[in-house]
């Protein structure tokens, strides 16, 4: 489980509700299911910037490439912030995902709530929206949402 410094999430959870497992996504630079996207997109980038004196012939030319440039690090940055900010919660009622900056979502599990392994995260299947991604160990949360689930019958 991952290790929580502050509780600014559980503070989201009503009090009836027993907490059975709780973690974050992946908090590497380059998430593992993105690395390979992540680091050739910045070789390529680092290529177009080392090639530019032979390929741009304008000033436009060099503020496109700066803009791509900087978009790309916002992208980066935006995707490492928002996985951060985010913890997946299994309670004995509901499976949360609790956010710091942005709206939390809840699904009720009960005996009609489908979900299964996916590389690197949970499905919940018919609910596109809802999911757990890039989660170290996903055994885990699917065990605690089958004792959850159990619980409920």
């Amino acid at each position: 489980m991952t290790d929580s410094k502050d509780g600014w999430w559980q503070a989201q959870i009503p009090k009836d509700e027993e907490v059975l497992w709780f973690g974050q996504p992946d908090q590497a630079f380059f998430p593992s299911r993105f690395k390979q996207l992540y680091k050739s997109m910045i070789v390529l980038n680092v290529g177009v910037w080392l090639a530019s004196p032979w390929i741009i012939e304008t000033p436009m030319d060099f503020w496109k490439l700066a803009l791509c440039t900087g978009f790309l690090g916002f992208v980066l940055f935006g995707d490492r912030f928002s996985r951060k900010s985010r913890y997946y919660v299994v309670t004995s009622q509901n499976a949360w995902e609790i956010n710091k900056h942005i709206k939390s979502k809840n699904l009720t599990i009960d005996r009609f709530l489908h979900f299964s392994e996916k590389r690197e995260g949970v499905a919940f299947d018919g609910h596109p929206y809802f999911s757990f991604e890039h989660l170290l160990n996903p055994d885990a949360a699917l065990k605690a949402l089958h004792q959850a689930q159990e619980a409920t019958k």
